[in-house]
């Protein structure tokens, strides 16, 4: 099974006491790939973050970016189709997603990954298999 994990749980790796759930789950899960959206989402909050503390996120993203080069899923033709596919699904439910959560759900709709989030009704309405490492 492969996982795309969220940008919540990423943040959370961030942390200064990360939870020992989610170290555990990282450590005892193969497979893990990052969507190129979360990427940009850390880049944005570290550009928003207070100024003391931007070199550190920036030195701690660059770290993500390395460790995860070969796993870092792009937003290609074929993600973007599925988007759209999920847009109009969405529609026709009369259901919203945030656009980066929906870029992420189509992502892994896509790839077939599960995706891991804390934030899992966030993405209920996408129809994604989720897990939550924090439960």
């Amino acid at each position: 099974m492969s996982y795309l994990i969220d940008t919540d749980l990423l943040s959370l790796m961030e942390c200064k006491h990360t939870s020992q759930k989610l170290l555990t789950w990282l450590s005892n899960t193969r497979d893990i790939f990052v969507s190129v959206v979360s990427m940009a989402e850390l880049r944005h909050g570290a550009k928003t973050a207070p100024l003391t503390h931007r070199p550190a996120l920036d030195a701690w993203i660059s770290d993500v970016r390395r460790d995860y080069a070969a796993a870092i899923e792009p937003l290609d033709e074929a993600v973007l189709f599925r988007w759209k596919e999920l847009l109009a699904e969405l529609k026709s439910k009369n259901r919203i997603m945030t656009c980066e959560d929906s870029l992420i759900a189509a992502t892994a709709l896509h790839h077939g990954h599960t995706l891991a989030t804390h934030t899992t009704r966030h993405f209920t309405p996408a129809g994604v298999a989720l897990v939550d490492p924090l439960n």
